[in-house]
């Protein structure tokens, strides 16, 4: 009675512990049997951390969920003194399904990484505030998706995920347009009503101008805040100058008496400071000309790059003289300066896209988070832009003579460290090229 008692106490334990075991992943990945289970168990629980920090817990919950169980099946096992093979065996099954979440995540974590940047800048242009009907329907859109991708289901992520990025993108330019813009477009529409290009064509042809080479910088990076500005500022004044003029043809003169008078007028306070003022006048207006074309050309020369590229893969604007190409989709292996196979296609995308621009000089940036010490994100960053620098160099986009790398470290982040979106962002290669020759 006593050996069956036991027998039967055995058989239950046995029951019970496959029916607490999670099945297995699809694919396991070999573990040592001699490894030891404790140092085992802290490398996954470090790499479902890590996992975890990159939203691969929302992004792919059902794997990520079984992963953590694995893992605590392990070291329950550990706990019991249950041997190293079925120790091990959990520490397989854990990582197993850790890599499947990671594969499943990989296009939603792109596709919401784009969403939350193209987000956050339409944001900060309170496109939210101006536009606000269509912030509202974006919104629903993207509440559709993350509701989706909370139940593991990524498909819509990665079906809906570009064309939200496009509506964020949009509202953000539209949205900074209108915050820039707008007074100057209402007086353009005001002199318009009064046939501005018929009796002002030299002061509306200038409005015109200046309004649309604002808006054109607008349209290469909504972000540039201090060239929109400038620009935006220009129009405007200049929009209120035509609306002066047309005013006072509406009243019988021409728009040459008009300017005409306007001159006369500085003359009347001192004619010595008008002559220097109109020298001074004449030098400007050829300034602006000159800037206006090279902005134009610098434009154009950024939109040529950035037809190359899909909209994960790189971001490329204009931007203090210069165009940057900034490598989204380009990855290295945690703490490790080694371009993969995976990089190799953006990589020959990016030595065609230099190549064909033909630039006197290429500067290669290394970006890192602020995890970790400072010396040690510096030091990676040179290595990693050095690795690019060397393949672009390799491969004919530019000699040693005109390409030099560098590595910023943390010190240039362009979004929140605090967040792991934000630390996605900031780990990233720019490529500055300047100036373009013709």
């Amino acid at each position: 009675m006593h050996s069956r008692n036991l027998a039967t106490i055995f058989v239950l334990t046995l029951a019970t512990g496959f029916i607490g075991c999670a099945s297995a992943p699809p694919t396991v990945p070999d573990i040592s049997s001699t490894a030891n289970p404790a140092t085992e168990i802290d490398k996954t629980q470090q790499m479902i951390n890590e996992a975890r920090d990159r939203q691969i817990d929302v992004l792919s919950p059902t794997n990520f969920s079984k992963a953590e169980d694995s893992l605590k099946s392990a070291i329950k096992k550990r706990d019991a003194g249950k041997s190293n093979a079925d120790i091990i065996e959990q520490v397989a099954y854990s990582r197993g399904y850790l890599k499947e979440a990671l594969a499943k995540s990989e296009i939603a974590t792109m596709q919401m990484k784009d969403i939350q940047d193209a987000r956050r800048g339409a944001l900060n242009a309170k496109a939210n505030e101006s536009l606000p009907k269509e912030w509202a329907s974006t919104g629903k859109e993207l509440e559709s998706v993350t509701k989706d991708i909370e139940k593991g289901n990524i498909k819509p992520a990665e079906k809906k995920g570009p064309d939200i990025v496009a509506k964020y993108r949009k509202l953000e330019k539209d949205a900074v347009m209108k915050m820039a813009l707008g007074k100057a477009d209402d007086n353009i529409k005001i002199a318009e009503k009064d046939n501005a290009k018929k009796v002002a064509p030299k002061s509306y042809e200038l409005t015109t101008m200046k309004y649309d080479n604002a808006a054109k910088i607008i349209a290469a990076n909504p972000r540039n805040s201090a060239a929109i500005n400038k620009a935006a500022a220009d129009a405007t004044a200049e929009s209120v100058h035509l609306v002066d003029i047309v005013g006072k043809v509406k009243q019988g003169n021409t728009e040459d008496l008009v300017l005409q008078a306007e001159r006369q007028q500085r003359a009347i306070t001192s004619l010595s400071r008008e002559n220097r003022s109109t020298e001074h006048e004449l030098n400007q207006m050829e300034r602006q000309q000159a800037e206006l074309k090279q902005s134009q050309a610098l434009i154009n020369q950024a939109a040529a790059i950035r037809r190359q590229f899909k909209p994960n893969e790189a971001e490329v604007f204009p931007e203090g003289g210069r165009v940057t190409i900034r490598l989204k989709a380009l990855q290295f292996p945690v703490n490790q300066a080694t371009l993969g196979p995976r990089n190799q296609e953006l990589l020959e995308k990016v030595n065609e896209a230099i190549s064909q621009a033909g630039p006197s000089k290429v500067i290669v940036e290394g970006h890192t988070d602020s995890t970790g010490s400072a010396e040690k994100n510096m030091t990676l960053s040179e290595r990693r832009a050095k690795s690019v620098q060397d393949y672009l160099v390799a491969n004919g986009a530019v000699t040693l003579d005109n390409v030099e790398s560098v590595g910023l470290g943390a010190t240039k982040p362009v979004s929140d460290n605090k967040t792991s979106a934000g630390r996605a962002q900031n780990r990233r290669i720019d490529i500055i090229v300047e100036p373009i020759q013709r």
